[in-house]
């Protein structure tokens, strides 16, 4: 069985792996396997027409690079912008042990707005830090319930948000 997510964000890693994946190619040195790791995620989940995201950050940071570079990762996501719940979310993740940087992208997956949608979060949250995905797979059942009691008392359409899967690129490559 293939699974499909329909909407993923891409971490700043994964972001990171795929244009230096781009620049090594153009000045014809070797990727390495984390770099063709991300650039194959990216790739298949164009052909499945899934929604990519990225974060506000990260995309800042490509439109400021090289655009022959970051090209392939700007033309074929969005930004998240920030919801209305994602700093009291991300403030409630780093209570948990996850860095500052983890708990932002944790809290995009959950609180991101899509930019001409009324859509928030995503499905998957695709990383290549393994210490995020493991700290994640430990607390979920600890995430999951904070969650709800977050969400309990939201309005619509935060109400019925879903808390976003984290799965790393070999992870993600391995049941697409």
């Amino acid at each position: 069985m293939i699974f499909q997510p329909s909407s993923v964000l891409l971490d700043k890693g994964v972001v990171r792996r795929i244009y230096e994946f781009q620049v090594r190619v153009a000045k014809g040195i070797a990727p390495t396997s984390a770099q063709i790791e991300a650039v194959k995620i990216l790739a298949r989940l164009c052909t499945r027409a899934s929604q990519i995201y990225v974060t506000q950050q990260s995309a800042h940071i490509l439109r400021l690079r090289p655009p022959q570079y970051a090209k392939a990762i700007l033309s074929n996501s969005e930004a998240l912008q920030k919801g209305r719940y994602l700093r009291r979310w991300s403030r409630r993740l780093r209570s948990l042990a996850f860095s500052r940087e983890d708990a932002i992208v944790l809290a995009y997956g959950s609180f991101g707005v899509a930019p001409n949608l009324q859509v928030a979060g995503v499905e998957v949250i695709v990383t290549n830090d393994f210490k995020l995905a493991a700290n994640f797979a430990a607390q979920q059942m600890k995430i999951q319930a904070r969650f709800e009691q977050m969400i309990f008392s939201l309005p619509e359409p935060y109400a019925s948000l879903k808390l976003p899967a984290v799965m790393t690129t070999a992870a993600l490559l391995a049941v697409t």
